[in-house]
């Protein structure tokens, strides 16, 4: 594995140095590849490449190995604009494009923790805004808070880098940002607005049921501000009739996808229509749609699968079985889980077991069963 990563890092700097598309920077912009001695981890990679490249823009694109596009970003720039003008500078440090994690993100976050974002989002639309900000003409759409500090692809300012995100933590081979800012960031938004008990067992003055609506906001904007991630709904594409970004029936699309990698693999170059058809319907069996999000269910965001070129679904046993057996015959072939699920199960929202094994799951049967979406990419 070491031999054939060391032969792709070659591979890929034959395509810089040659200047193959995508890898020719367009106008002053520069490419160079970063070869680490040993394995580092996501976290101690970014740090080290802040450290070695003598970063000197103001913004900075940490992009994951595992995301990419599926949809055109036509407001980069005019976010890049926003996020000069001084009015943004004190809340706005980091924004994502739309994931599937992130669809419909507050009425997902209001059934899952009873925290209602509605009132901290900011609807944009430019108007009459500063000099240097004058080219935001076109940006019209929503900066939705992030209560989790997410690793996904995004945009942020350098000194949100530099001065936070890698200086607040003794960094380690393997760690991963997500894990050392999401669990934080979470618990100290929970917290702002929890019930809050003294010592001596009564709620203290900080409880919220104490408190006014404009205290528990200035508290929440107070913490998130620290963080100042959001991710940014873009309205400019849609119809004039299109509601805000934040509402429940606002069609949301991700813009960047999570390939997962235990469940793709490079295609085979002789791979025949027949196999990509049949990749295409193992995950289209009644097995496979039966974990689709529900319209009832905890979570609101869809599961999605891409068709991409060059890569394939899995052709293993198990898939065959689940293509060819029914919904219980398939149920007795799964392994049972070796470890206790301790989180809370995507559909229902129940502690104990995952979304795969939720008794509260719909049959195949059921008419108001959802599909797994499939995102063409080819």
């Amino acid at each position: 594995a070491a031999c054939n990563y060391r032969l792709y890092l070659n591979h890929l700097q034959e395509k810089i140095y040659e200047k193959v598309p995508p890898f020719n920077p367009s106008a002053k912009g520069s490419i160079r590849l970063l070869r680490l001695p040993h394995r580092h981890g996501s976290a101690k990679a970014i740090a080290t490449a802040f450290d070695q490249l003598n970063i000197s823009t103001p913004y900075v694109m940490i992009a994951q190995h595992d995301n990419f596009f599926i949809r055109d970003v036509q407001y980069l720039q005019q976010i890049l604009n926003f996020m000069d003008d001084d009015d943004s500078k004190s809340w706005l440090q980091c924004v994502h494009f739309p994931s599937t994690a992130t669809l419909k993100y507050v009425p997902k976050i209001k059934r899952r923790y009873g925290l209602d974002l509605e009132n901290f989002c900011r609807p944009h639309k430019s108007r009459g805004l500063s000099q240097t900000a004058e080219k935001l003409c076109d940006l019209d759409g929503t900066f939705v808070p992030l209560i989790f500090w997410y690793g996904r692809t995004h945009i942020a300012r350098t000194t949100y880098y530099t001065d936070m995100i890698l200086r607040h933590f003794p960094l380690n081979v393997g760690d991963h940002l997500e894990e050392l800012w999401g669990t934080r960031q979470l618990r100290e938004i929970l917290q702002c607005s929890a019930k809050t008990k003294s010592k001596n067992g009564h709620e203290s003055e900080d409880n919220t049921a104490q408190t006014s609506p404009d205290d528990v906001e200035s508290r929440f904007r107070k913490v998130h501000d620290k963080y100042g991630n959001y991710v940014f709904f873009d309205n400019s594409h849609s119809s004039k009739c299109t509601p805000p970004a934040k509402d429940v029936n606002f069609e949301q699309h991700e813009v960047i996808y999570h390939l997962s990698g235990r469940k793709a693999r490079a295609a085979t170059n002789n791979a025949s229509e027949a196999e990509i058809n049949y990749s295409f319907q193992i995950h289209q069996s009644p097995s496979v749609q039966r974990y689709a999000p529900q319209g009832t269910s905890f979570t609101t965001a869809r599961r999605a699968l891409a068709l991409v070129p060059g890569l394939e679904f899995p052709h293993t046993k198990e898939c065959q079985q689940e293509l060819c057996q029914s919904e219980s015959e398939v149920s007795q072939l799964r392994p049972i889980p070796k470890r206790i699920f301790k989180q809370r199960c995507f559909h229902c929202g129940e502690k104990g077991h995952s979304f795969k094994n939720c008794p509260a799951s719909v049959s195949r049967d059921d008419e108001v069963q959802s599909k797994t979406e499939v995102l063409d990419l080819s």
